[in-house]
């Protein structure tokens, strides 16, 4: 209850300071110019020596800088030396999982020029409030995109019996329970769903039948009952962190199957945290060691073909071996979070990375990066998300760790923007609203001090980012900072 509380307290006072926010004063021409900067986008690439308009909240006007036409009155930004890129999504994040973190986080979101997000996974009644304040503040907050609980079996995997991990999942015993609960979220506004690892065929694909019908995407993990490529062929929109494609890659995939049905059957009695780890133990080292090109390329070419995203969650998978969050600039961002969640960070931190690094799980990471690559190659669709804020992953700047470590397995810079700026908003069919930098699209904007094609790490580098048409200047993005600083 007192979680509830907390959460509900700050909804009431960030809605009201938005409210203030919100209030502006209006010229004889309100037009944002943006002059003489570089325009980068997946559809356009480079576009130098650019200029564009941006009137209410969308892009007006896409022209050369010698054809644009200033008014008096006009809000001018020169860009000279700039780049400009289109508004950051993170795909994959939790909004809730942290109480204490959930009254910074649309600010760091914002900070960091992410000005959409994919909520995978909160209670409803939650993450429905947040979507809500988003909806009626689109100038100050991020886009918010919600699926409510994880859609699990019995045991349920976050059922909230660990007291150190919230409450995410619900668990379905039957094909009515399951239509019954997607009545329920889609009547309260959810934008897709997440399936989990522990639901029974039965209902994974009853699941499956409903959201078509009522045109709500699906994403989650395949669950431990059935294989990738029937997954892939049942109408599965995206898949997260790559779970469990690791084990359809074998030539015996089908006895691994047949093995993870039976340990379901035998464990339902069992805490689901606890049997998931299990299940991963018993079979994932063996199928790492044991892939099979053919069988792989079997499993590649339905992804493709169905064109399942994947969201390979490159932090969380491969945190426990990297270590990334061990640098002093990782560290630094620990200190615009509360003192409630930095104290502890820092010194979790600081035993964490005295300790040794877990072999097994540095395989597996290994493994994640290589895959980067191989998906390119297949041609499966791949979309940028951290999985913040667990395991240290500073809300918004750990997108730009996510979309270096992209390039580290294998996209080029360009193809990484692609992943956390077009590919998000074809998933959710507003590819021609958002995505892009052309005329008729939102103005989610984000202005660079330096080239992200040259180095993907100048993502950082913000000079400015504009939030549906609303300027955030370094000044506003400065008081952002104060602001969190002093919490």
């Amino acid at each position: 209850m007192r979680r509830y509380l907390k959460v509900f307290a700050w909804l009431v006072v960030y809605s009201i300071q938005l409210s203030f926010q919100s209030c502006t004063t209006t010229t004889e021409d309100n037009s944002l110019i943006i002059h003489n900067v570089t325009l980068i986008d997946a559809k356009n690439g480079q576009q130098k020596a650019m200029s564009i308009r941006i009137e209410e909240n969308k892009i007006t006007e896409v022209t050369a800088s010698t054809n644009i036409k200033i008014a008096g009155g006009a809000t001018v930004i020169d860009g000279t030396g700039k780049y400009l890129i289109p508004g950051l999504w993170d795909a994959h994040i939790h909004l809730t999982y942290n109480n204490n973190l959930t009254p910074v986080m649309f600010d760091l979101f914002l900070k960091y020029g992410i000005t959409s997000v994919r909520d995978t996974g909160g209670e409803l009644d939650l993450v429905l409030p947040l979507k809500e304040i988003a909806d009626k503040s689109p100038k100050n907050t991020p886009r918010v995109k919600i699926s409510g609980p994880l859609l699990d079996g019995i045991p349920t995997v976050y059922d909230g019996a660990n007291p150190r991990v919230p409450k995410l999942g619900i668990g379905l015993k039957s094909v009515e329970d399951a239509k019954r609960q997607i009545d329920e979220l889609a009547e309260s506004g959810v934008d897709f769903l997440k399936v989990y690892e522990m639901l029974s065929p039965e209902v994974f694909n009853a699941i499956l039948k409903q959201a078509d019908s009522l045109g709500l995407p699906v994403t989650g993990h395949v669950p431990l009952s059935i294989d990738a490529i029937t997954a892939s062929k049942s109408g599965m929109r995206s898949m997260e962190h790559l779970r469990n494609l690791e084990m359809a890659f074998t030539k015996d995939w089908d006895s691994l199957l047949k093995v993870r049905q039976k340990m379901l059957l035998d464990g339902v009695s069992k805490s689901g945290g606890k049997l998931r780890a299990n299940i991963h133990a018993a079979q994932r080292a063996y199928a790492l060691e044991n892939s099979d090109e053919a069988q792989k390329k079997l499993v590649l070419d339905q992804l493709d073909e169905n064109e399942v995203w994947q969201v390979p969650t490159l932090n969380i998978m491969t945190v426990a071996s990297l270590r990334f969050f061990g640098t002093d600039e990782w560290k630094a961002t620990f200190d615009e979070l509360p003192d409630s969640v930095s104290i502890g960070w820092k010194e979790r931190l600081e035993r964490y990375l005295k300790s040794p690094i877990n072999e097994e799980m540095a395989t597996y990471g290994e493994w994640m990066l290589q895959m980067i690559k191989t998906l390119k190659e297949a041609n499966v669709p791949i979309m940028a998300g951290t999985d913040t804020p667990i395991f240290f992953l500073t809300p918004g700047y750990s997108l730009h760790e996510e979309l270096a470590l992209l390039v580290k397995g294998g996209l080029t810079p360009l193809e990484a923007l692609d992943a956390a700026t077009l590919q998000p908003a074809k998933y959710f069919n507003m590819e021609n609203e958002l995505g892009t930098i052309e005329k008729g699209m939102l103005a989610d904007l984000v202005l660079l001090n330096a080239n992200p094609i040259e180095n993907i790490r100048n993502t950082t580098n913000i000079k400015a980012v504009i939030k549906d048409g609303k300027l955030h200047n370094q000044k506003a993005l400065d008081s952002i900072s104060n602001r969190l600083k002093s919490l």
